[in-house]
């Protein structure tokens, strides 16, 4: 038989247990506070977008007074969730930027 007495054992359990909550514990402390720098980040793309968005909107507006051919573009409603639907196929870039998303060239305009 062992010469340890049953209260080690006993005591070296119990530190290993509290060790393992311990290190739980930290591991949950770091994931909250990961999840709110998401959270924090994810607010911040959010606005950075909306921001973009109104940006795009006024360009494409100032465009649209100097190109007869490139319809005004009106302020896209928010959905029920408050986000902004998507734009249809034909309107979701300038002419210039679809046809180099194709591959094709177009020529520079003189200024």
């Amino acid at each position: 038989m062992s010469n340890v007495p049953e209260g080690n054992a006993l005591d070296e359990l119990r530190a290993a247990y509290h060790e393992q909550l311990t290190r739980l514990a930290a591991e949950r402390d770091a994931a909250r506070r990961q999840a709110r720098r998401a959270q924090a980040q994810a607010d911040v793309a959010r606005a950075d977008l909306a921001s973009l968005r109104s940006s795009v909107q006024r360009l494409l507006n100032a465009a649209a007074r100097h190109l007869p051919d490139l319809p005004p573009v009106e302020a896209p409603a928010g959905g029920a969730d408050g986000a902004t639907p998507e734009l249809p196929a034909g309107r979701r870039a300038l002419p210039a930027a679809a046809d180099a998303a194709d591959g094709k060239a177009r020529p520079a305009r003189a200024a």
